[in-house]
């Protein structure tokens, strides 16, 4: 039984965003389950798959998961979810597993660029909350998204992330989308690889409430309302990582 996951920290990779990804699986995982950083060096050239139950891509900035992955790389996590493998993406995860990057489109921070790793046969389009408010490395752009999960509505920390914009296929199954945007667009998808799963998330489902930085002014807008779905939240992550077989600790 496969008992490691893996989550991908290199260059891009945000801090803060590894952080609450990390205490998050600590509190919600079987403790047989262990986590194992990888760097794009040790992916590419490590025997990783074969004990990997899921593949996690964090948020950050995915052009640098693109430079150092895109080739040996991303042919090798592909054919690692082919092969009964997961994949979790999240915000820049999200954007590095779809077709193409539309990212902050008319503004000096503008992305329009092709991806490699291509999961999602469509756009990851964002920030999905509109252009001009996300700034790298601040919470300038931090929100509460309000996106549905199992016909409830819940906020989630949002900050930057996108949503998933491709004709419709039998193989990508839309979980969750923004209750407060027009159209109301997917947040959370569920695509079918061969034998295995791909989960991608345009929202921070990973975050905890008591990890915020409450001086931020920013944070301190939006905590109580995360405080307050702090439970139906946790409740969707253990629903999402039983999805990839995970086993957790409540959960056999």
């Amino acid at each position: 039984m496969k008992n490691q996951i893996v989550v991908y920290a290199d260059k891009g990779v945000d801090g803060v965003s590894l952080k609450h990804l990390v205490h998050s699986l600590k509190q919600e995982l079987n403790p047989e389950m262990k986590i194992k950083r990888l760097d794009a060096c040790s992916v590419i050239e490590e025997n990783w798959e074969k004990d990997t139950q899921l593949f996690i891509m964090p948020g950050g900035r995915d052009v640098f998961y693109q430079s150092a992955l895109a080739g040996k790389g991303t042919d090798k996590i592909r054919s690692y979810v082919k092969e009964k493998g997961n994949y979790l993406g999240i915000c820049a995860g999200a954007y590095f597993a779809c077709a193409r990057v539309e990212f902050e489109k008319g503004t000096n921070l503008e992305i329009l660029d092709e991806r490699s790793l291509c999961f999602f046969p469509g756009i990851a389009k964002g920030p999905a909350y509109g252009a001009g408010k996300y700034t790298y490395n601040s919470s300038k752009g931090a929100c509460n998204a309000l996106i549905n999960w199992q016909n409830r509505p819940l906020h989630v920390y949002f900050n930057g992330g996108c949503f998933f914009s491709a004709p419709k296929s039998s193989e990508v199954k839309i979980l969750s989308c923004y209750l407060d945007l027009p159209q109301t667009p997917p947040a959370i998808v569920e695509i079918e690889h061969g034998a295995g799963k791909v989960l991608l998330s345009g929202v921070h489902f990973e975050y905890l409430p008591d990890l915020l930085d409450q001086k931020d002014p920013y944070l301190s807008m939006i905590h109580s309302d995360l405080k307050e779905a702090n439970s139906f939240r946790k409740e969707m992550f253990c629903d999402l990582l039983k999805r990839v077989g995970c086993r957790l600790k409540t959960f056999v």
